[in-house]
């Protein structure tokens, strides 16, 4: 899978609106701490000076409600302003004089003030509020303290909207910065190194006259150039590698071919030579057997335990040859009697055949052709062989009853898949396609290819993992004593010598199905 890249116009952009970014927050960071900083002492200078005015309107016995004319009006107007919070005065001893909405009473603050004589103020209410301190004096005596406590919301009201504005002049500047850094990108970067990479896809697809004409800075113009001069170059060396290639495959193919046969011939001449002796060494010894056991098992009839020990030695010695004879039918050449063979009539009398051995007991079989068949050139023997194993292997996988459905179609320009829709797992063999899927039609060119034939039960089916191994010699699923393994490797050796393929389709539980594919003569 190819990995996930961001575009160059994107990473730039983002670069850029990283630094963008930082620097706003930086600034803005300066900025509004500078403005804070500069709200809360012109804040705290107010609240300084408005504490002054009401100390010196107060009276000397400090009773402000004697005097409502100076001190008590001043107290009003500044309990109707909506950021005031509270007014304390206290004597020298820390009693209290006079309040105005003041829920604190007297404070840690005041009292220093009271002790030191120094005005000062303070943030109260997690900053929300600005309390402001100053002495009373008479002379060089002190008389008490006040406190004045002012809210800081209409400030915060302010920065907040300062905040908003600038926020929004930002972003009209950083979408104009970006807007216009995109076009600048596109146009000397990102465009012309586009017009490079559809060049390389040209030149990849086989287009080695393509030029380049790439616009852009001088960086961008000599890398263009020189892609150029590399196509002229490619053009030159082309030709001479295809002469080679040409020639280099011939050889190849010659090789490969040579060499598939000497392998192949190899194995069979092995195994046919192995098949062969076995055969001569082991024949006459198991007839011998088999014959001495016929004769001591009709002797000792009456001796039911060792007439069974007999039927058994006849059984086993029997299962040695018919494996002795497989080998034969896997290995031995081909000495067809090729002829016109009706597919239909094949199959029809291969299943009357099985059917009169009693082997569909409990079975039911169906044959359809849904069209008409054309003649095939083979050897109708073998044909037969090929469809007895598929039959008694369908039989077999439906242990005491079921379906057995076949069906001939002339089949064209469809082909099996590695999955099948129905989620079964589809595996061939043919001669140069031992364990894997084949890909390629039979015969292209032409519009019927081949004749399909497709045996279908509804048996216990073949799970994935036996698929691969299914058309193997002496594999077999069967239990031990029931099944030599060389049915469908015999079965394979002729499908793959007329020309043709075998597949196998299975889903456990579900059934399986083979196909046959035959090849049509021209003729037909």
């Amino acid at each position: 899978m190819k990995k996930f890249r961001f575009s160059l116009t994107f990473a730039i952009l983002a670069s850029l609106s990283c630094l963008l970014v930082f620097t706003w927050l930086l600034f803005s960071l300066l900025s509004f701490k500078t403005s804070e900083k500069d709200l809360l002492v012109q804040k705290s200078e107010e609240a300084r000076l408005l504490l002054a005015a009401f100390l010196h309107l107060l009276p000397e016995n400090f009773d402000v409600t004697s005097d409502p004319a100076s001190a008590a009006r001043f107290a009003d107007r500044l309990a109707a302003e909506k950021n005031f919070r509270g007014l304390l005065v206290v004597d020298r001893n820390g009693r209290e004089l006079f309040r105005m909405a003041d829920p604190k009473g007297v404070d840690a603050r005041l009292r220093g003030v009271l002790s030191s004589g120094l005005e000062s103020a303070s943030l109260t209410g997690n900053g929300k509020t600005l309390s402001r301190y100053a002495p009373l004096r008479a002379g060089e005596g002190m008389l008490g303290a006040a406190r004045l406590t002012l809210s800081l919301a209409p400030e915060y009201e302010r920065l907040s909207r300062t905040r908003s504005l600038f926020l929004a002049y930002f972003l009209l500047d950083f979408l104009l910065l970006l807007g216009f850094g995109s076009y600048l990108l596109s146009r000397w970067i990102v465009l012309p190194i586009r017009r490079l990479l559809a060049a390389t896809g040209k030149i990849a697809d086989g287009d080695l006259g393509y030029r380049v004409p790439v616009p852009g800075g001088r960086e961008i113009a000599d890398l263009a150039e020189a892609f150029n001069t590399m196509l002229d170059a490619l053009c030159h060396k082309r030709d001479e590698v295809n002469d080679h290639i040409r020639s280099l495959e011939r050889i190849n193919k010659e090789l490969q071919a040579a060499r598939q046969e000497t392998v192949r011939s190899e194995k069979m001449a092995s195994v046919g030579l192995l098949a062969a002796g076995t055969a001569h060494e082991l024949g006459t010894p198991l007839a011998a057997i088999i014959g001495y056991a016929g004769i001591l098992r009709d002797e000792l009839r009456d001796d039911p335990e060792k007439s069974d020990f007999l039927f058994r030695i006849e059984q086993e010695a029997g299962r040695i040859d018919r494996i002795i004879r497989g080998l034969l039918d896997y290995a031995k050449p081909s000495c067809k009697d090729w002829e016109a063979v009706d597919m239909v009539d094949v199959l029809q009398s291969t299943i009357d055949m099985l059917d009169g051995q009693g082997a569909f007991r409990n079975i039911a079989v169906s044959l359809s052709d849904v069209e008409p068949v054309p003649l095939l050139h083979a050897d109708r023997q073998e044909l037969q062989q090929v469809f007895t194993n598929l039959f008694i292997n369908a039989r077999d996988a439906m242990a005491d009853s079921g379906t057995l459905s076949i069906r001939v179609s002339v089949d064209g320009d469809s082909k099996p898949d590695s999955v099948s829709r129905s989620g079964k797992a589809v595996r061939g063999r043919r001669k140069d396609d031992f364990r894997g899927v084949f890909s390629e039609p039979l015969h292209p060119g032409t519009a019927a290819y081949y004749v399909r034939v497709d045996v279908s039960d509804s048996g216990v089916g073949i799970a994935p993992e036996n698929l691969e191994r299914i058309f193997d010699p002496f594999f077999t699923m069967k239990e031990p004593g029931k099944g030599t393994g060389l049915g469908l490797a015999v079965t394979a050796r002729i499908v793959d010598s007329l020309g043709g393929r075998i597949t196998v389709e299975s889903l456990p539980g579900k059934g399986t199905t083979f196909t046959v594919w035959l090849p049509i003569p021209e003729s037909a």
